[in-house]
């Protein structure tokens, strides 16, 4: 098969293009007067739940919002996980972070609860419990509490010093750790683990306005007041690569491709050629960053290795796997990539979108020409074979020739050695019946047609011949 050269100045030329277009889209705007930014911590804390915050709080911070509300229905999750949100919260300088366990019926248990107290205003739901903060461990029998007073001991203090900063009761953070106390809302404004019992986000919002001149130190912890009473409340998008994480990052789906991803590399290297290898590859480190790996450098590594695949794909004849693998570990990568943030500035939506238009159009360019190519061979396949088509056409005897001696046909004006199983007279009408190099094998009745089968007739075929 001919390959065609890929235009690589046309290719430039529709990046620059499509990167000045999107750079000249309107840009969203920043909020006007009050309003507060809503995110939501559903489900276990995990590596995901971390760049979800980073994203919320450099969005508030960014956009100018009053605060920056946070969810929680969580069951707890990750101790590491836990302390880099909470640096996060406690690191936001100018933004007053508001936590808020609802609707009712809602928890936040174990690392929920420390994320609860780590923001500047603590509100529950009626209905919702808080609680529970003892360490666990994966062990052989399920989940084991960890009483190593080494660990124990760093936990506590790290929540009473978190508690300390926001003035609320020290003396509970031991017994949330050791005794796995839990509260209901009442109980928690009463013991002074929270502030504000709160039917809803709004509610929250009219008593933290109302409470902001009552707290410890006459205001918030970060020392701002804001202005946040019928605030309107935006619901907070995370980028792609944070949703892609999230998906990871459920044990059953990073299981599930680490295992897919090792039997596809036990298959691709027993029967190379298939593509096997490539998605056993793509799968095995998917499943890595699911389960905590750092994503940067799998990413980087992702671009790579697609490049290299496409280099393969160029220099060597296939069928497409090297470049369909390539294609993928490219786009993958951006999507990891994307959000990448310079230390001195937030990257705004408006730069992940030409970032990831910048990587994927030349990409995606190369995938169209990489299909297109497919299409031709899988053309050429379904073509009809040149050498053996004559089977049952019709041809013309020149002479009259006896039966099982040689003569010449007339086959599409060209002259053809022919042997006819009867005796033929010249310019008599005959069938090929096969076709021996340059040797044809005639006949004056048409071959019968091919039998037609169907899957059920060669499968009752293949019984038969098993049985015998």
């Amino acid at each position: 098969m001919t390959r065609a050269r890929l235009n690589v100045p046309r290719i430039a030329l529709l990046v620059v293009l499509t990167a000045l277009a999107l750079s000249l889209l309107p840009s969203p705007a920043r909020a006007q007067g009050p309003g507060v930014l809503l995110a939501e911590i559903d489900g276990p804390i995990d590596r995901s739940t971390v760049d979800y915050v980073r994203e919320a709080i450099d969005e508030a911070e960014f956009r100018g919002y009053a605060a920056l509300v946070v969810r929680f229905d969580t069951p707890g999750g990750g101790l590491t996980e836990t302390l880099e949100i909470t640096q996060l919260m406690l690191g936001a300088s100018d933004l007053p972070v508001l936590g808020f366990v609802g609707p009712p019926g809602a928890h936040a248990f174990s690392a929920g609860t420390i994320l609860l107290l780590s923001t500047d205003l603590a509100a529950m739901a009626p209905g919702t419990t808080i609680g529970s903060v003892q360490p666990v461990v994966l062990g052989p029998g399920g989940f084991e509490p960890v009483t190593d007073e080494k660990i124990v001991r760093a936990i506590v203090d790290s929540l009473a010093a978190t508690m300390a900063l926001h003035g609320r009761n020290v003396s509970l953070a031991d017994r949330f750790v050791r005794e796995n106390l839990n509260l209901n809302p009442t109980d928690a404004v009463r013991l002074g683990a929270t502030e504000i019992v709160a039917t809803s986000v709004a509610d929250l919002l009219v008593q933290a306005e109302a409470l902001g001149a009552t707290l410890p130190n006459g205001t918030f912890y970060k020392g701002l007041r804001p202005v946040v009473a019928g605030a309107e409340v935006v619901a907070f998008q995370p980028s792609l690569r944070t949703r892609f994480l999230a998906i990871l990052a459920d044990p059953l789906v990073s299981s599930l491709l680490l295992i897919l991803g090792i039997y596809a590399l036990i298959f691709g290297l027993s029967a190379p050629g298939h593509g096997g290898e490539i998605a056993g590859v793509l799968l095995v480190l998917l499943a890595l960053v699911g389960l905590g790996f750092s994503v940067d450098p799998i990413a980087l590594f992702l671009i790579a290795l697609g490049v290299v695949l496409l280099i393969v794909e160029l220099k060597t004849p296939g069928f497409g796997a090297f470049g369909t693998g390539g294609i993928v570990s490219i786009g993958i990568a951006a999507v990891f990539l994307a959000p990448l943030r310079p230390p001195d500035f937030v990257v705004t939506p408006e730069y992940q979108v030409i970032f990831l238009a910048s990587l994927l159009t030349p990409t995606f360019a190369f995938g169209g020409f990489l299909l297109f190519a497919l299409y031709k061979v899988m053309e050429v396949r379904r073509r009809k074979p040149q050498i053996g088509a004559m089977v049952a056409d019709a041809a013309t005897a020149v002479d009259s020739i006896r039966a099982g001696e040689t003569g010449y046909v007339k086959y599409e004006g060209e002259l053809w050695q022919a042997i006819p199983k009867e005796d033929v007279a010249a310019g008599s009408k005959v069938y090929i019946l096969t076709m021996e190099g340059i040797l044809l094998h005639v006949s004056t009745a048409p071959p019968p047609p091919p039998e037609r089968t169907t899957w059920f007739d060669r499968l009752r075929r293949a019984f038969i011949r098993k049985g015998r």
